[in-house]
């Protein structure tokens, strides 16, 4: 079966394309016996080079189109062989298929759902629950995690190499109660390819005279229906946000995405969610590029619990379980206010077939307050202009947890990725004499948030004015002459310290606060015609905290990317993943500290930039039942780059578009259409 070419080679696959995969894959196994599943299908990107010689050449069309392929994984059951198949759509065939062995790639939604199912229905899970005093199991609730490593032999330490999830057990008083106010004392350990329960394992209560705790049975609801509708706020007036006019963006294509000077195309798929790639600037009569392609391509969620089964949380949410297939379908008014145009997303199910999430992707603009102003203090004529930004979300849900997704794109040709952690603690229970303490703090009685962290690593390939760049690390400090020096004579003096990474092994670095660290993205052939210095954008981050587990740790060993907050690579096609392909169950050390353990130049060359950033979280009693939004992520602003403020030619706000203002005062100001100048 031969699918017609996209226009843009980028673009993730359609409907019909998954349709054609599947067909194509199950006839070459038609003939076998084996029972499989479809762990994934996406996109097989083409080669960087080709992709690039492709677009510059489109509108001459010298060249065909690289060849669309399809990445298959599937997992034969119950032996878990892993079938790694490339599938062309432009030949209609499979032209490579290898089987891996001791591997294993990201947890499918529909797997977790089917293992809850049968652990639920495990006589070893039911005496255990009966034991608790619970006897009705359709009030358990399980949710199955990968687990952070699993020793089949707890005095030979080697990581068992079956297909395992831990399933984390709590318990609801009605169908859609607060399960992280009712956590139980034990966690099932469960083979997903044999699908059957491995072992138990129960937590012991720490300095306490009880054998075991109990389930803490109070209720701690935040949906409105459970909640004193009496006591609910009723001063909130209703905001309006409106675009008489419509947006200022276009969507051609599907997913090429144009706003003002800004162009990119808006990508998919089941592993990293959204992505962005192609980002151009228009600078005058030149269409600069930027990027070629961001994304984030992992996280490691460590918690500081040192106890049995505690120990064994670990979560990688991109490479275990894939944000693309965590994405919600979003909602007008409650997940995205405006002007909204929105995106679907297709990821597969465990038969191969597509499985459309309608609304992932939600793009709109948003005023974000003052962009630039200046008031003469002498004339009082004053000159502002507002901000608007592009943004670019989506929003995913990994058990307890929420994660908003946020791309945003400004006037002045600067970019901010943002995160925005909510939803629910992932909880533990406590004896009612059991103190937590040091490593988690109660939220409820005998309910306890655990102390962990969520650490984010960014994929940025950049293309500052082409395909060379280097990176250059920038440090402020004092002045090294001493005060009543000729060149200190005051001792004010500071200046910045610049180093170019040449290698790889330069280039794995840590922030450092004190020194106000940061980063340019440069092109060396380049130069500004002001500075005389290449030109450049500046990477920069408030959150960027040090992993905590300590080094030799397994989950240190498993996400070394995250012990450093940038790693600079050459780019290689293929290295997407800096904790790994098949990141579940990862042995030690692979993704980014196999890839630099050569040391390779990566100045003046293609390169990727990997950034960590991300939250150290101890818990509060305000963070339980829900958690209020708390947000991380990054910057990058044009250094050197333009000739002056790329936002010096919006046009300034009228005070009529502000509506009205409640003061007696501004009734003058309601009549006329004037200007913020």
């Amino acid at each position: 079966m031969v699918i017609e070419q996209k226009q843009h080679p980028l673009d993730p696959l359609s409907v019909e394309e998954f349709h054609a995969v599947a067909s194509i894959v199950r006839k070459a196994r038609q003939d076998e016996n084996t029972k499989y599943i479809f762990s994934s299908v996406v996109l097989k990107e083409p080669p960087k080079k080709q992709v690039l010689a492709y677009l510059q050449d489109i509108n001459n069309s010298a060249l065909d189109p690289p060849d669309r392929e399809a990445l298959v994984i599937l997992i034969d059951r119950p032996s878990g062989v892993i079938n790694e198949i490339t599938v062309s759509l432009t030949q209609g065939s499979i032209t490579k298929w290898e089987k891996l062995q001791g591997v294993q790639p990201t947890q499918h939604p529909e797997e977790m759902l089917e293992a809850e199912q049968i652990m639920i229905k495990d006589e070893k899970v039911i005496k255990e629950c009966h034991e608790l005093g619970i006897t009705d199991m359709s009030t358990v609730y399980i949710d199955p995690w990968a687990v952070g490593y699993y020793y089949a032999n707890p005095k030979e330490p080697k990581q068992d190499k079956r297909r395992i999830m831990q399933g984390l057990m709590y318990y609801r008083t009605s169908k859609d109660d607060n399960q992280y106010a009712h956590p139980l004392d034990f966690t099932v350990i469960f083979d997903v390819n044999a699908q059957e329960v491995i072992e138990i394992v129960r937590s012991k209560p720490h300095n306490s005279k009880y054998e075991r705790a109990t389930i803490p049975m109070t209720n701690h609801h935040f949906l409105p229906e459970h909640l004193d509708q009496d006591k609910l706020r009723t001063d909130i007036k209703p905001i309006e946000i409106t675009q008489p006019e419509g947006v200022s963006f276009t969507v051609k294509n599907n997913h090429m995405l144009e706003w003002q000077k800004w162009h990119m195309h808006i990508g998919f798929n089941y592993r990293e969610g959204v992505i962005i790639s192609n980002v151009t600037y228009q600078d005058g009569d030149e269409k600069r590029s930027l990027f070629y392609r961001i994304s984030l391509s992992e996280m490691v969620v460590p918690y500081a619990n040192p106890y049995e089964p505690y120990n064994h949380k670990m979560a990688f949410d991109v490479g275990e379980y894939g944000l693309g297939n965590m994405t919600n379908s979003l909602e007008l008014g409650c997940d995205c206010v405006g002007d909204i145009y929105y995106m679907d997303g297709v990821i597969s199910d465990l038969k191969g077939e597509p499985s459309v999430i309608n609304n992932a992707i939600c793009i709109h603009e948003e005023d974000v307050g003052l962009l630039f102003k200046h008031t003469d203090y002498r004339t009082g004529k004053a000159h502002s202009v507002r901000s608007r930004r592009l943004v670019v979300s989506n929003i995913i849900t990994a058990a307890n947890y929420d994660y908003g997704l946020y791309y945003y794109f400004y006037q002045d040709g600067s970019f901010q990725y943002e995160i925005k952690a909510t939803g629910e603690l992932n909880t533990h229970v406590l004896a009612e004499d059991e103190d937590p303490t040091p490593y988690g703090s109660i939220v409820a009685p005998q309910v306890v948030g655990q102390h962990h962290q969520h650490l984010f690593m960014m994929r940025i390939d950049p293309m500052i004015d082409g395909p060379n760049n280097s990176v250059m690390q920038v440090d402020v400090v004092p002045a090294s002459y001493p005060v009543g020096h000729a060149d200190n004579p005051v001792g004010n003096a500071f200046m910045p310290t610049t180093q170019i990474y040449n290698t790889t092994d330069e280039a794995q670095v840590r922030s450092n606060a004190e020194t106000s660290r940061f980063w340019q993205i440069i092109n060396e052939s380049k130069l500004h015609p002001y500075t005389k210095k290449p030109v450049g954008y500046k990477l920069s981050s408030l959150n960027t905290p040090p992993m905590l587990p300590k080094p030799g740790s397994i989950a240190t060993e498993r996400a070394q990317f995250a012990t450093k907050t940038i790693w600079v690579t050459p780019y290689e096609d293929g290295q997407l993943y800096p904790g790994g392909f098949y990141c579940s169950q990862s042995e030690p050390r692979i993704g980014l500290p196999e890839w630099t353990e050569e040391v390779k130049n990566i100045r003046d060359t293609d390169v990727v930039i990997w950034l960590t950033f991300g939250l150290t979280h101890l818990p509060r009693v305000e963070d339980f039942p829900v958690m209020p939004v708390e947000t991380c992520g990054f910057h990058m602003k044009p250094s050197g780059f333009f000739l002056g403020n790329p936002g010096i030619d919006i046009p300034p706000s009228k005070k009529i578009t502000s509506k009205k203002s409640r003061t007696t005062k501004a009734t003058n100001a309601e009549k006329e259409e004037c200007h913020c100048a």
